[in-house]
């Protein structure tokens, strides 16, 4: 249900299969009127994963309640389909702006423990801004169950 105390849109989640679910999302559902969570089944290929969520992304653009913020739970594989599915789900996220005000995308890496892990996440950030100067959206990088308004990796992004 809605909480009808706050009209900034709609709070995007899509979790791949074995990611943690981040323990914030208390704090991240007060800056949203609306949540809407698309979560990868066992053993479903990254491909009808990426496009069930680019889907659900697109049709939720054009609604009374955009969404304001695109968080993409990841687990630790890193093969290259996978790869390959996040980079197109956090293009997909950035890629129309949302005409509720500001972009975000979080990347949770809750279970990301090793060094080579969090770096590919960082990479994979660093990828989606590299030649944009500035901008009104944001990626964050997320590792642990802190704040993630204040414990996080924030870099500007411009489309």
């Amino acid at each position: 249900m809605a909480n009808m105390k706050v009209t900034e849109g709609t709070l995007f989640m899509a979790l791949e299969s074995g990611a943690s679910w981040p323990r914030y999302l208390r704090k991240l559902k007060k800056t949203a009127s609306n949540v809407q969570a698309v979560v990868q089944m066992p053993g479903e290929p990254a491909e009808q994963f990426t496009k069930r969520v680019l889907d659900r992304w697109q049709s939720l653009l054009n609604t009374s309640a955009p969404p304001h913020r695109f968080a993409l739970g990841t687990n630790v594989n890193w093969d290259v389909m996978t790869s390959d599915a996040r980079r197109l789900l956090a293009q997909g996220a950035l890629g129309k702006p949302s005409a509720a005000g500001a972009n975000e995308l979080i990347i949770w890496g809750g279970k990301s423990m090793s060094a080579d892990e969090q770096g590919r996440l960082l990479a994979l950030a660093g990828a989606l801004v590299e030649g944009h100067a500035s901008s009104h959206r944001t990626v964050r990088v997320l590792f642990t169950e802190t704040d993630p308004f204040n414990d996080s990796v924030i870099v500007p992004y411009s489309a």
